[in-house]
């Protein structure tokens, strides 16, 4: 099943031209803030460029995936995601990760690129499958040594999110699915162990946002976090994933004034915006919101994708005009930047990789 809106094949929509033009460029130096909102402010921009590179990743493989006569123009750009991804300006060892002798604690970094070579693999060929093999293994060690099941994602840095687990776990079953393996098995029955055990909240049964107790979210839902992790979760775990999404929907889900979106916080949680979650209006989270269009599309939610693009699309629409007046632009870019664009393609492309068994 493909939720599709305005893609087909004789008029691409501007979104996937919008990362056509930058996957055609050969002088890629790294994102600049003209290509991530987040960069204008934090210039190394928290990794939200491996993100988009991970989301944009999935897009253009949704697309060849539903249409094989694509597969001839998609793939070259499915390249140039590769190569971004392992640029020395992306990736944090800053040189070629062949050369690299321990991947270490970059969890986060080595989740979106697995997806990525996961993407590109399922589309184009297996040249990376030796690299893509060799982080696959890494991350699923670095996962069951915990007892929680988390892996380490930045090095000196204690927290540890269930959405990204959910990306790393996602990533050894995409791996799976391409080469007739089971690693991800074991990682998936002690994650969600430890989840429904140790990591659920009492009060509306939704995965909490951080195992480690870093931080005063940390045992709360978020929206933002949990979007990510339906959308994870609904590959390697469509139940669980369904089953978080009503509770989502039940706890968070607000439609005021023809207005429908996702909250960031639960309404008797006092919590502030931050670069993951973007702005925060009267409750709604623009990246709860966001990332929850991309969540509704992976458990096949058509009726709340339709009402959440019904009120995204003309916010967008806006932005889009904006991007084109000086002073306005700079932050028109937190909905129309490469993340943005990359995470709305991938739910409006959706589609099933793979037959189901």
């Amino acid at each position: 099943m493909m939720i599709r809106t305005d893609m087909s094949t004789t008029q691409p929509c501007h979104r996937y031209e919008k990362l056509r033009g930058f996957l055609s460029r050969d002088d890629f130096n790294g994102f600049t803030g003209d290509e991530l909102f987040i960069m204008q402010f934090i210039k190394k921009g928290w990794g939200q460029d491996i993100a988009a590179l991970s989301n944009m990743a999935e897009a253009l493989a949704n697309i060849a995936v539903d249409d094989a006569d694509r597969q001839t123009e998609i793939a070259p750009l499915l390249t140039g995601v590769v190569e971004r991804a392992l640029h020395r300006k992306v990736n944090p060892y800053k040189k070629d990760i062949n050369r690299v002798a321990t991947l270490g604690k970059y969890g986060y970094y080595l989740e979106h690129l697995n997806i990525i070579l996961g993407s590109y693999q399922r589309v184009v060929d297996d040249a990376y499958q030796p690299l893509n093999l060799r982080i696959t293994e890494h991350l699923l060690h670095a996962s069951l040594a915990q007892d929680n099941a988390h892996a380490p994602l930045l090095p000196h840095v204690k927290m540890r999110w269930s959405a990204d687990q959910a990306a790393i776990i996602y990533s050894i079953w995409l791996y799976d699915q391409n080469n007739g393996t089971q690693l991800c098995d074991p990682l998936r029955e002690k994650w969600l162990a430890y989840m429904q055990a140790h990591a659920t909240h009492p009060q509306t049964g939704l995965f909490i946002t951080e195992v480690m107790g870093t931080q005063p979210y940390s045992k709360q839902p978020r929206g933002c976090a949990t979007a990510y992790l339906v959308h994870y979760t609904s590959r390697f775990a469509p139940e669980v994933a369904a089953d978080q999404w009503q509770r989502f929907k039940k706890h968070m889900l607000v439609r005021r004034l023809g207005i429908t979106g996702f909250r960031e916080y639960l309404p008797d949680y006092t919590g502030k915006w931050t670069p993951d979650s973007g702005p925060i209006v009267a409750g709604l989270g623009i990246a709860a919101s966001g990332l929850a269009l991309n969540a509704a599309s992976s458990v096949g939610d058509e009726d709340t994708h339709r009402m959440l693009r019904r009120s995204v699309s003309p916010v967008l629409w806006l932005l889009r005009q904006f991007d084109r007046v000086p002073g306005l632009n700079r932050l028109s870019r937190v909905g129309t930047d490469l993340l943005a664009t990359s995470i709305y393609l991938n739910a409006e492309t959706k589609t099933q990789w793979y037959t189901e068994k």
